[in-house]
């Protein structure tokens, strides 16, 4: 037994389950998407698609396909095309920048302030500093969010960490040294 599952039975603590982790998660990207499409207008919303719909066209276009030479007509092309492209990504490349933002301050307020997300409110169960078993100190909060934004929602590696681990401690769980127990 080493000190942490001496320290969980002592004080009679269950870590949440996988399922209950996983399925909290799904909750908050719900919540996330739900207030991004609030708060977007329906101009930004347009963007977007014209975005997606320019990518789309690109790569489905005949001239990407076509053999290019130095005439001033293929130029003309080639100028549209990167025009166009360059506009498409910068407005995904935001769009993208905004869902980030959003999710490390809604995960780092709510954990720091509630010891829980909405989904893991909902779930009855919460995040702890694995030393003391209280609620995460604001440094550890936003080291958390911050990790479990690029580890885990970026990459997902930080997930399948969690998979392998006894306590089902993610790399977001294990660099800010937290764990999530039943509430």
């Amino acid at each position: 037994m080493d000190r942490l599952e001496t320290d969980l039975y002592r004080e009679n603590i269950r870590i949440a389950s996988a399922i209950s982790r996983v399925s909290a998660y799904v909750i908050d990207t719900i919540i996330i998407a739900l207030i991004i499409t609030t708060f977007f207008s329906n101009a930004q919303k347009q963007k977007i698609e014209n975005a997606q719909n320019i990518i789309k066209k690109t790569y489905n276009a005949n001239y990407t396909k076509a053999q290019l030479s130095s005439t001033p007509d293929n130029s003309a092309i080639l100028e549209n095309l990167r025009i166009t492209t360059k506009e498409a990504l910068d407005t995904l490349l935001l769009f993208l920048a905004i869902h980030i933002g959003l999710q490390i301050v809604y995960h780092f307020i709510l954990v720091y302030l509630y010891g829980a997300t909405l989904g893991q409110i909902l779930l009855r169960i919460r995040v702890v500093d694995s030393n003391n078993f209280d609620k995460p100190t604001l440094h550890v909060c936003m080291k958390r969010s911050i990790f479990k934004c690029f580890f885990g929602t970026l990459l997902y590696v930080g997930f399948i960490f969690g998979l392998f681990d006894k306590y089902y401690r993610t790399i977001h769980d294990k660099m800010s040294n937290t764990i999530v127990i039943v509430a």
